[in-house]
């Protein structure tokens, strides 16, 4: 007697074929978009770490801060241009080639017969800088700092320009380009784009409270605020005026507030006496 199996070679011929194509129908797709992700995930990271250099920039350079217009040139040098580039201050104008990071371009070429590019030097990238106080009790004790520094700054002829707000927030936007994988979409301006497939868009937030100085003597004009003394400076000089009329009371000569002395003064060459070497 003879028996008959599906699972024979007879009933196996073309099995192997049909799941190659049904598996290469699912993996040559996306092993051809892998190097296509990986570009756009470069274009994140580089996004997130240019919203991290903007918010630092600003709170290292004071309440001033940096204009847009140079913080658009730093970030698109250092950032969005060939990646091999020395970072260097003050760079002047990149050539074409440096400005090409070749690292993000889609494949094939364009009508023009240009090279498909994700991102393309100084188009589609959107700066945005803000400088709050933050709604909490960082925010309220930051406040109250500021406002007694500039009370006692009235009454001490000192100069307190604290940072009130100090709540620092960059967001770096870029435009991805959409080619003939990538579907068209909204770009970040939230406007729908047949250029465009999508909208990268980071933010990094730093809080601090600056006082930042000058010089020495800067840093002695902020310490004075708190100095109660240096609100009797007109004392000092009125007492000159009564040792000019008075002699017996010449001591009060030494109240004069100036360079040697007097209400209010301060020094900052003067060091503790532990300091002082031992002879």
């Amino acid at each position: 007697m003879e028996f008959t199996y599906w699972g024979s070679r007879k009933y196996q011929l073309g099995g192997a074929t049909v799941e190659t194509i049904l598996v290469a129908t699912v993996l040559v797709p996306v092993l051809g978009s892998l190097p296509l992700l990986g570009k756009i995930a470069d274009i994140n990271n580089t996004t997130n770490q240019t919203s991290r250099y903007m918010a630092w920039e600003q709170t290292v350079t004071g309440t001033s801060g940096k204009p847009v217009s140079q913080l658009q040139a730093e970030v698109s040098n250092r950032f969005f241009a060939r990646p091999d580039l020395q970072i260097r201050t003050n760079r002047p104008a990149l050539s074409e080639e440096e400005q090409t990071n070749h690292f993000w371009t889609g494949y094939g070429v364009t009508e023009e017969d240009e090279v498909n590019r994700l991102v393309s030097y100084g188009d589609g990238l959107t700066l945005d800088l803000d400088n709050e106080s933050p709604d909490s009790l960082a925010g309220t004790l930051s406040s109250g700092i500021a406002t007694i520094g500039r009370t006692m700054a009235r009454f001490t002829g000192g100069e307190w320009h604290i940072e009130e707000a100090g709540l620092y927030t960059a967001r770096v936007s870029v435009d991805v380009a959409s080619n003939q994988y990538l579907a068209s979409g909204n770009d970040c301006d939230n406007h729908e784009s047949e250029e465009v497939t999508a909208c990268v868009s980071r933010s990094n937030t730093i809080f601090v409270d600056a006082w930042e100085v000058a010089d020495a003597n800067h840093a002695e004009e902020r310490t004075r605020t708190f100095v109660p003394a240096a609100g009797l400076e007109e004392l000092g000089s009125a007492a000159v005026e009564i040792v000019g009329m008075v002699p017996f009371f010449a001591d009060l000569g030494t109240l004069e507030t100036d360079e040697n002395g007097g209400f209010g003064y301060i020094d900052s060459e003067v060091l503790p006496l532990d300091r002082y070497a031992e002879d």
